[in-house]
């Protein structure tokens, strides 16, 4: 009698572990990585440039927009432009007067 349960007892420990651990690779498979997201506003980019009138510094803004959203893109963000965002939480917003990342 205590032989067989604990043999019944051993199986289902044993089943549970089993279901548990395929269970757990299966959400590992299926389930992509979370992607880091990070939101540009070229539109106040632009507002800048309407403001500033020397063209020099037009181009250094364009060029440090565009260095910043590559630098990004290569450290593995997404980079939306905030015209096409509907909603975000705050902190996916980059601040544009920031150095870019290294």
């Amino acid at each position: 009698m205590k032989r067989a349960l604990l043999r019944h007892l051993g199986q289902i420990g044993l089943g549970l572990g089993g279901g548990l651990l395929a269970s757990g690779l299966m959400l590992r498979i299926a389930e992509p990585p979370a992607l880091p997201i990070a939101i540009l506003d070229r539109g106040a980019l632009l507002e800048t440039l309407d403001k500033n009138e020397n063209l020099s510094d037009q181009k250094a803004l364009k060029i440090r927009f565009d260095t910043i959203a590559r630098q990004l893109a290569d450290a593995g963000y997404l980079v939306i432009d905030r015209g096409w965002v509907i909603a975000a939480p705050e902190e996916f917003y980059v601040d544009s007067t920031l150095d870019p990342p290294r």
